[in-house]
């Protein structure tokens, strides 16, 4: 599998422990041309460009890190690339599922990526945020949902209404993994994760984050490559300083930012190049 860091926003370039690490071949291809014009949401013509921008995925797979968790979206982009009946295992501390007004947008890109026609399903792991609790839920695409093309797997159980969220991936990895095995139909799968929905000593992200142990989604993307063929996967929640020339935009993410987090960027750097690094040898193997 290939590895490709898009510079979007200077987190990759500044984890230096990775990009030199002896046996990873990672080639860094910079987008900062969209920086602040993708951060958080695109335009339907920027999108396009961005969209254009990116190399076809390579015949053996890509694994793509993309930066801050702003920039989710793009993960629409790459999965848009691939033709197969798919299932895309997303691991996120948020469903990103909000119905938009911005159709390419970190927080409404799960909406987009249900109505592509070769992703037969969405599996979310992680979701602590709070974005599906109570009357939030409703907010979200009941329309897939409610067809099962999306399914819910929380780390920690959430109540809405009646109804429990909940899976066993906090007590017990490898029934959490069952499950997760038990929603998938297809053979090819697509992964991402967000750092998000891990805790704070294993990655450092503008977002709030879950408490999920990293080494619970390197076990379970160990046994997905067991028994399924990932034909791709990308990584955000790298850290950045946010920054934005739209007022609208700014006003946005402090409104949507539950806390706004104040990280060190070479403490973040450090902590995010190992869980990086963690991440790229559970999919593609140890460095040689």
């Amino acid at each position: 599998m290939e590895i490709v860091a898009y510079d979007f926003d200077g987190s990759l370039a500044m984890q230096q422990s990775l990009l030199q690490a002896r046996g990873i071949q990672l080639s860094l291809q910079s987008m900062r041309q969209f920086e602040r014009s993708a951060r958080l949401w695109a335009s339907s013509a920027v999108f396009k460009q961005l969209a254009q921008a990116l190399p076809r995925p390579a015949p053996q797979g890509q694994f793509s890190l993309i930066g801050s968790g702003d920039y989710h979206h793009v993960s629409l982009a790459l999965i848009s690339q691939l033709t197969q009946p798919l299932t895309v295992v997303l691991f996120d501390n948020h469903p990103d599922w909000m119905r938009p007004p911005h159709q390419y947008h970190c927080g409404t890109w799960v909406y987009s990526l249900a109505r592509l026609a070769h992703v037969e399903r969405i599996v979310i792991i992680g979701l602590e945020s709070g974005d599906i609790a109570e009357d939030r839920f409703e907010k979200g695409d009941m329309k897939s949902y409610l067809q099962g093309k999306i399914v819910l797997l929380p780390y920690q159980p959430v109540q809405v209404g009646e109804l429990t969220l909940k899976s066993s991936f906090k007590e017990h990895v490898f029934m959490g993994i069952a499950e997760l095995l038990g929603e998938i139909e297809t053979d090819h799968i697509y992964i991402s994760v967000d750092k998000d929905c891990l805790r704070a000593e294993d990655a450092r992200t503008n977002w709030e984050q879950g408490s999920m142990p990293l080494s619970t989604v390197t076990t379970a993307i160990r046994a997905l490559k067991a028994h399924k063929q990932v034909v791709g996967a990308d990584t955000v929640g790298d850290f950045s300083p946010v920054r934005f020339r739209s007022p609208l935009k700014w006003i946005a993410s402090h409104l949507d930012r539950r806390s706004q987090p104040r990280e060190e960027l070479e403490v973040a750097s450090r902590i995010n190049a190992a869980a990086n690094a963690l991440l790229i040898e559970a999919l593609i193997g140890p460095a040689s």
